[in-house]
């Protein structure tokens, strides 16, 4: 099928699938705009060879691809998909990469080290304001002292990630990227990072966002395409369909067995109507993702009055003929 609505930006993200002594990976290319899956490889890892099989199957089905959001770290997604379509867009997923940020940084450790002293704190009460509570005075003291070197040890780590957030989440174009990028490398000029302990992690984090930055602000070079920043539709696909429908599996016997369910169930939410979705997708609601991509040949499908799994056997068996 040859589907006309499709909007050219496609998500892609793997999910891990449990067989008997061995792991796939179920990939999916979700289309931004219509919900749809118009293609899926199920793999053994996320390799390069069936990544590239599945840009070679929207190359054959004229996908019209022009941009392709998906997570860092399937780092070959980027390669495969300008080997197929030489002029495509790569976006990043910030969520993901803003938690690496925080991960680099160890921002999350110290977050809660610093909410978990400052509680103790509170229930406390105003015991330590009494002087003649020695031991509430000195264990208020050790309790500050404690914050202030985190906050101290921290400062430039979460000032950096500061800068990052920013950049990732209040930017809307090009202009708002290089006034936030002068600040933070104003900020980082005057970081005394000689004598700082976390200095690698910060010039570790700013060399690989240089590195990236092209892949990361895609969405603001090309405002009217309305990129996505995020992988969350694929996530929220993966998260609600597949991983509910396979923990109640907990596993296969067999590979086919596996290839075979997944296939049918990509199939089921393909034919099957949105009820659920808000906002800007608030619209398509009461319809399948195959009625919203509207295909070129339905073979004569009727989506609201036919059963699609004795349509599909029907046609089977037709073109076996």
């Amino acid at each position: 099928m040859s589907p006309q609505n499709y909007s050219g930006i496609i998500l892609i993200d793997g999910k891990h699938v449990s067989v008997k002594e061995k792991h796939l990976v179920e990939i999916c290319f979700i289309d931004y705009l219509t919900h749809d899956i118009p293609v899926h490889i199920t793999a053994f890892s996320e390799n390069m060879e069936d990544i590239e099989t599945g840009f070679r199957l929207l190359k054959e089905m004229k996908y019209p691809l022009i941009v392709v959001v998906c997570d860092e770290s399937m780092g070959e997604i980027a390669t495969v998909a300008k080997k197929i379509f030489p002029g495509v867009i790569i976006q990043h997923c910030l969520t993901h990469y803003s938690r690496n940020v925080e991960r680099t940084f160890v921002l999350n450790r110290a977050k809660i080290s610093i909410k978990a002293l400052e509680r103790q704190l509170r229930e406390m009460g105003d015991s330590f304001l009494f002087q003649t509570h020695h031991h509430d005075v000195e264990k208020a003291r050790n309790i500050v002292n404690e914050i202030a070197q985190l906050e101290y040890e921290y400062d430039y780590l979460i000032r950096v990630n500061g800068y990052f957030q920013e950049i990732f989440w209040k930017a809307k174009n090009e202009d708002d990227i290089n006034r936030l990028e002068d600040e933070l490398n104003e900020a980082i000029a005057m970081m005394n990072l000689y004598q700082y302990p976390h200095a690698e992690r910060i010039k570790k984090r700013y060399l690989d966002y240089y590195e990236k930055r092209d892949r990361l602000i895609a969405f603001t070079k090309y405002p009217h395409m309305d990129i996505p920043k995020t992988t969350n539709l694929i996530e929220g696909f993966n998260s609600t369909t597949l991983e509910l429908r396979l923990s109640s599996i907990r596993g296969f016997e067999k590979e086919e067995h596996a290839r075979n369910y997944l296939n049918a169930l990509i199939l089921k939410r393909r034919f099957q109507k949105f009820t659920d979705c808000k906002g800007k997708f608030k619209h398509l609601n009461g319809r399948s993702p195959l009625q919203i991509s509207n295909p070129l040949h339905t073979f004569n499908f009727n989506f609201r009055g036919h059963d699609w799994i004795q349509f599909c056997s029907k046609l089977r068996k037709e073109t076996q003929k």
